[in-house]
């Protein structure tokens, strides 16, 4: 199967699947190849500028009028790049002198001309046709599961069965959306104000920018994706998932500095696990009685639109300030403010028509997955105590619970705890949970757990609806991407299968799809011997041995510069940069090495490494995109008429 029909009358035009089979990653070869490199060297230069003229410098240059008292600002990952370069009369002469030379012979090597297509010319053709149909949509389903085609009425119906609900949305005028989003444009310039000495200039300037940025065009896009693992409903619909990107709105640059407040309050939650990979090694630490039992729970129906927002702005907010002592990073009167701003004002667009959400979180918002972790956690805090001597162990992911029920000797007596407990578990402000009763093996996740003779075993878990749509191997991809997509899932399933004769058969499955992708045998057989490799090597290593690794790559990219490109396959390799790269920059015949030179002040230089950064195409995925359908069918407004 290459894509899931879901029109009511599988109607999918019968050739699509020759598109949509190539997997939303997929990407076409552009037109052209590279002709000017102009644009990424002057990033280069700027990069080997800036390293040059700081080299020697350890630490961050520190203010002597800020006072000892009050503490600087958490570090934030929020910034905008900095456009400074050093003055030419800063810098030594051999850095123009080598990097003028790499610039020249580098520039040769690329040439702009017509390339071939990686995709049949009724290919290219039909991309264009499907990537404009009035009559239907490409949207992805949920949990990875791959593309489906719907009729575009049906998209849109299927969106309105969410905005409808009035509970959570009210549908807003184009000028009383702008005129909203200007009015929390000016609120969030008077937060930046009042707490530039908390979040700091560089933060500061990042929301401001992103919001100028955004100004014109100020709201999130609404759309769906089809959670056809769930079936379809009784009433002949297929259940769907809401998402807003607010990429595009005001308040999407401060919801990612809440973000980073609201992480580490998260992660500190009992409940709280990382990935699957933590889990595992939760689980496989225990020592389980003979009555214990494992468990699943998920939030019914959806939990983000379910969290009630008046209530979890005033329990996380109050968390935060009875608790600001464990959390010294934050600011709690900034934190709170920031929440409503945030939660409080999501205005988007769906088509030509213009949304505020009232009440719930909004996925596809940056800080939506830390808040519902700590919301519920609230409760998670008191609930789970109280059941200490039937639960064993109780972790969640969002919205995702799983834990070990410890039965009672008395079916009767187990079968009312039980109840019980579920109860329990609904009692925070309207919140519902689907539970699954305790039995010896449960899906969660990726994963498929067992108890066996007191002990956990894993496997892994795929669902039946998934197409296993990898990258086929004549993608426009660089080739270190096929190389991490082998690495890393034989890595993945080294770590989550308990036996090893277990792994052996999944490596052998997902060898058998890439080859039904149409990868050959003789490419792949290096490429997972390799990975095999350093499956072992990872598995061997300590925790200690782990974090020094870590640290160490940390070192080194203080010490690397990067040259970025956008990738095509007809462009020089890589190899042939790194040639010219060592031949003029860093070991240049009859002049000292790089790792030798200095700058005016004279330090040491230390760059020791070009990476050669690739960025991508737009892959089919971006080009199906329905998270803007405006004009590519009927109005929505008229569907509201």
């Amino acid at each position: 199967m290459a894509f899931h029909d879901l029109t009511p009358d599988e109607s999918a035009p019968p050739n699509a699947k020759s598109l949509l089979g190539l997997g939303p990653k997929f990407i076409c070869t552009p037109k052209f190849t590279t002709g000017s490199i102009f644009t990424g060297y002057d990033r280069l230069e700027v990069d080997f500028h800036r390293r040059v003229f700081f080299a020697g410098d350890s630490e961050e240059p520190v203010d002597p009028s800020l006072d000892d008292a009050a503490p600087p600002p958490p570090e934030s990952k929020l910034y905008i790049r900095s456009n400074w370069r050093p003055e030419l009369a800063d810098i030594p002469d051999w850095v123009p002198a080598r990097l003028s030379k790499f610039y020249v012979r580098v520039q040769r090597l690329f040439t702009k001309k017509q390339a071939d297509s990686n995709i049949l010319p009724f290919q290219e053709r039909l991309l264009e046709l499907l990537a404009s149909d009035p009559k239907h949509l490409y949207p992805l389903a949920d949990k990875g599961l791959g593309p489906c085609c719907v009729l575009y009425e049906q998209y849109v119906e299927d969106c309105l069965v969410h905005l409808m609900t009035e509970s959570v949305y009210e549908r807003m005028s184009l000028e009383e959306a702008q005129e909203a989003s200007k009015d929390l444009q000016t609120k969030i310039l008077k937060w930046l104000d009042d707490y530039e000495h908390v979040i700091g200039p560089k933060v500061k300037e990042y929301i401001e920018h992103h919001m100028s940025t955004n100004s014109l065009s100020p709201f999130g896009q609404f759309y769906i994706m089809y959670k056809i693992h769930k079936g379809i409903g009784e009433n002949g619909r297929w259940p769907t998932r809401p998402v807003c990107s607010d990429v595009t709105s005001i308040p999407h640059a401060l919801g990612k500095w809440v973000t980073e407040m609201l992480l580490p309050i998260a992660k500190a939650q009992p409940s709280y696990f990382k990935d699957s990979f933590v889990l595992k090694a939760l689980l496989d630490a225990l020592q389980l009685p003979p009555n214990a039992r494992l468990f699943t729970a998920d939030a019914v129906s959806m939990m983000y639109t379910n969290i009630k927002t008046k209530e979890a702005l005033e329990a996380i907010g109050n968390f935060i300030v009875e608790n600001q002592a464990e959390f010294p990073h934050l600011d709690p009167n900034a934190v709170r403010e920031a929440l409503h701003l945030v939660f409080e004002n999501n205005i988007f667009a769906f088509g030509d028509t213009y949304w505020r959400q009232i009440s719930g979180t909004a996925m596809g918002t940056p800080p939506a997955p830390a808040w519902a972790t700590i919301f519920y956690a609230l409760h998670e805090r008191n609930m789970v105590p109280r059941w200490s001597t039937n639960i064993m162990f109780y972790k969640r992911f969002i919205d995702d619970v799983i834990g070990i029920w410890l039965t009672d000797p008395d079916p009767e007596t187990d079968r009312a705890l039980w109840k019980s407990f579920c109860e329990d578990m609904d009692a925070w402000h309207g919140m519902k949970w689907d539970c699954n009763k305790p039995s010896l093996s449960v899906d969660f996740m990726d994963l498929t757990i067992s108890i066996d003779s007191g002990r956990i075993v894993t496997t892994l878990f795929e669902k039946d609806l998934n197409l296993y749509l990898y990258i086929p191997p004549f993608s426009s991809h660089p080739r270190g991407v096929f190389t991490g997509t082998i690495s890393g899932q034989i890595l993945r399933i080294r770590r989550l299968c308990t036996y090893k004769s277990d792994a052996d058969d999944r490596i052998k499955e997902f060898h058998s799809r890439l080859l039904a992708r149409g990868h050959s045998p003789d490419n792949l057989a290096p490429l997972f011997a390799k990975a095999e490799e350093n499956a072992t090597a990872y598995l061997l290593r300590s925790p200690e041995e782990h974090e020094a690794l870590k640290k160490r790559k940390r070192d080194d990219s203080n010490h690397q510069v990067y040259f970025h490109l956008q990738y095509h396959p007809s462009d020089p390799p890589s190899r042939k940069i790194q040639r010219l790269w060592r031949d003029f920059v860093s070991e240049p015949a009859g002049e000292q090495p790089l790792s030798e030179m200095r700058n005016k002040m004279g330090d040491n230089v230390d760059i020791r490494k070009l990476i050669v950064a690739y960025s991508r195409p737009l892959n089919l995925g971006n080009r199906f995109s329905v998270r803007n359908i405006h004009g590519r069918g009927k109005d929505v407004s008229k569907f509201l008429a």
